[in-house]
């Protein structure tokens, strides 16, 4: 027999198919709480939004109305609920310090919970942001894996000013990336 896919399950749980509830819960559980547990830095706090989250899609199901893309919903789902706990912790004392130990680390980690096409997406457009000669050093750099006395040489550039593009540019994507992964920590 085939595995069903997202969409016939819930076209299923929509009919009352508690199988196929427990399809999906099995089948999305784990991931989801991952995605949870690396914004809220507690174990106990993850599995009780991702169990919200669950209990909310079954009590909802007769009502949903999810063309494509099953996966979003739910990580979008968590995500709020996530939102909703930090918001709630803040108001917590004690909850608060777990919240600041959590969060220095998920910003450090925070690429991880990037895809790698969006990580890529960001990466590109920043370089192509660039000036024009900074973005050419750069590209030699790290995708011709040229030198930097090669490069100054292809360019006609002094060897410091390809260091100077090479560290502005760096710069330049670091800075953009710690906020797209500061922004996806927060959402």
């Amino acid at each position: 027999m085939r595995e069903l896919t997202d969409k016939e399950l819930l076209q299923r749980i929509q009919q009352n198919d508690v199988s196929a509830f427990e399809t999906l819960y099995l089948r999305l559980w784990e991931s989801l709480f991952v995605f949870a547990m690396k914004r809220l830095g507690s174990e106990d706090d993850a599995e009780d939004v991702v169990q919200e989250v669950f209990a909310s899609l079954w009590a909802k199901r007769h009502s949903l109305q999810i063309r494509e893309n099953f996966d979003a919903y739910l990580y979008s789902a968590v995500k709020y609920k996530v939102i909703n706990k930090v918001a709630a912790m803040l108001q917590n004392p004690e909850k608060l310090e777990l919240v600041r130990e959590s969060l220095l680390p998920a910003v450090d980690n925070a690429a991880e919970t990037l895809q790698s096409k969006e990580l890529q997406a960001i990466v590109n457009q920043e370089v192509q942001s660039l000036p024009e000669k900074m973005r050419e050093v750069y590209l030699l750099y790290i995708e011709q894996h040229r030198s930097v006395a090669d490069i100054a040489r292809v360019l006609s550039l002094s060897e410091q000013t390809v260091r100077n593009q090479l560290g502005l540019a760096r710069t330049r994507l670091k800075k953009s990336l710690q906020h797209a992964m500061l922004f996806t920590f927060l959402c």
